[in-house]
């Protein structure tokens, strides 16, 4: 392995993490930002106890000429490509900036990486958008890529772009199809987040109502911390290649809530279907949990099982944390942040 690694996105969810275990194997860790770097935006990494480990150095995926000089100048041994807009609902609202980061950023650190004489290599996170409509009784890397979203499309287009460049030139570049993770560190705007903090905000006193979309909508969640593993065991592998990175369980959005409510001490039944469907506590009749088609999202395909057996036979990985400690920690983490004041 490499001792030197350049993360793109090193601020979020997933960059966090990496930077964490990266450290943790005596790694350089350059963290690619655009923009000041406030203690705001450090905040995941100050919460893991990092923030000053890692070497921040300006880097914009919009930007090809301020990529190939970075790049060049810092000549990292690995370079994990996590920087994206992020998010699927948002990406209906931004599709150009959505494609432009998502797309053409990777395809430029593939570009700088194919022409680099040290031979870096790259990860580059796909998602499981990709597969879009549901053609599989399960998903895998052989399924057949049919996206309807933004965000789905571009991470697609990078995807395939990350296959030529290996058949085209040999580039080391791999890929992770992630399926949803989550965790503490996860951004406001994803369901798992405002599911976790809504109830948490309900138990305190501070909102009356957790409002949702499509309660039925099934996922497979993960937890972030164990996706960073898979990644960096996808780096280390010989040749290049793309794994599906999956629990294989799938949860609805209304399980999830349901969980997370008894861990903030409420007991749900649910009540009307729908638009009209309410989770109300059992307790004291109070509605917790309710529908508001806002939150719909304008394609929100069905999501079948997730074939993870090449992540297990190939890169040895499974999960080590549950949905359920999942969940777990994260409304530990709501209360406590709930309680300190923020």
């Amino acid at each position: 392995m490499g001792k030197k690694v350049l993360i793109t996105g090193v601020l979020g969810q997933d960059g966090s993490y990496l930077a964490q275990h990266a450290l943790a194997q005596g790694c350089e860790v350059l963290g690619g930002v655009r923009g000041e770097v406030t203690p705001e935006r450090r905040w995941r990494l100050d919460h893991l106890g990092i923030g000053a480990d890692v070497r921040f150095i300006d880097f914009d995926l919009m930007a090809p000429e301020l990529i190939r000089r970075q790049i060049g100048h810092h000549r990292p041994d690995l370079i994990f490509n996590l920087a994206a807009q992020s998010s699927v609902g948002d990406s209906f609202n931004t599709p150009v900036a959505t494609a432009e980061a998502g797309g053409m950023g990777a395809l430029h650190i593939f570009e700088v990486a194919r022409h680099a004489d040290w031979h870096p290599r790259v990860f580059q996170a796909s998602s499981s958008e990709i597969f879009g409509e549901l053609s599989d009784a399960q998903q895998s890397e052989a399924s057949h890529f049919n996206p309807k979203t933004p965000y789905g499309a571009t991470k697609l287009f990078a995807h395939i772009m990350a296959e030529a460049y290996r058949a085209s030139y040999g580039t080391f570049v791999s890929t992770g199809i992630l399926f949803n993770h989550e965790s503490p560190l996860r951004g406001e705007n994803f369901v798992t987040r405002k599911i976790t903090q809504g109830l948490a905000r309900i138990r305190l006193g501070r909102q009356q109502v957790l409002s949702l979309g499509n309660l039925s909508a099934q996922r497979d969640w993960s937890h972030a911390r164990d996706f960073v593993k898979a990644m960096w065991g996808i780096v280390g592998l010989p040749a290049p290649d793309n794994f599906v990175i999956a629990s294989g369980r799938m949860t609805s959005v209304r399980q999830f809530a349901e969980m997370a409510a008894a861990r903030a001490g409420f007991a749900l039944r649910w009540e009307g279907e729908g638009v009209d469907e309410k989770g109300v506590d059992l307790e004291t009749g109070r509605v917790v949990v309710d529908v508001d088609p806002r939150f719909y999202r304008p394609y929100d395909p069905e999501q079948p099982k997730v074939d993870t057996s090449k992540a297990r036979d190939v890169l040895g990985w499974t999960p080590t944390t549950s949905l359920e400690q999942l969940i777990d920690e994260m409304m530990a983490f709501e209360f406590a942040m709930l309680q300190a004041g923020h």
